[in-house]
């Protein structure tokens, strides 16, 4: 019991939980930058200054996860079909589209964000808990006059 005494006082706590933190033994070992993968590219279309974004998102970890994609605003883009923002269940890859025309040469950004959403991933899916990380990508639009 007077061994046990030891574990009562408060540096000896505050040591126990450095090391841990140092170990790594706690929740979180993940690597929170490698849960996803972005890619965008853009693809000219027949008509002058219109082009084809495609944002393709990879989920990294052994469990689905609810993601929120879309694209930030930028006033030399205009969306031909819409503006949209997806929220979709990411076991592995997908991809998203954009057609878009361009005033001005300029830098489209994409953005995936895991949140917590309900009924978007089947029954009984396992999901990954993380909601609030972040990640973008980018791709250059060239305008040729």
């Amino acid at each position: 019991m007077t061994s046990l005494r030891v574990l009562y006082q408060p540096c000896t706590v505050v040591l126990l939980l450095v090391l841990c933190l140092i170990l790594e033994t706690g929740q979180g070992q993940e690597n929170r930058d490698n849960l996803l993968s972005l890619n965008m590219s853009v693809s000219q279309l027949q008509r002058e200054n219109e082009f084809s974004v495609t944002f393709t998102v990879t989920n990294n970890m052994d469990k689905c996860m609810v993601v929120e994609i879309s694209t930030e605003d930028n006033p030399n883009i205009t969306y031909l079909t819409a503006h949209a923002k997806y929220t979709a269940c990411i076991c592995d890859t997908h991809n998203y589209f954009w057609d878009i025309d361009a005033s001005a040469n300029t830098v489209i950004r994409g953005k995936a964000e895991v949140v917590s959403a309900k009924n978007i991933c089947p029954d009984g899916e396992i999901l990954y808990p993380e909601t609030g990380f972040m990640k973008f990508a980018t791709a250059d639009i060239i305008v040729t006059p």
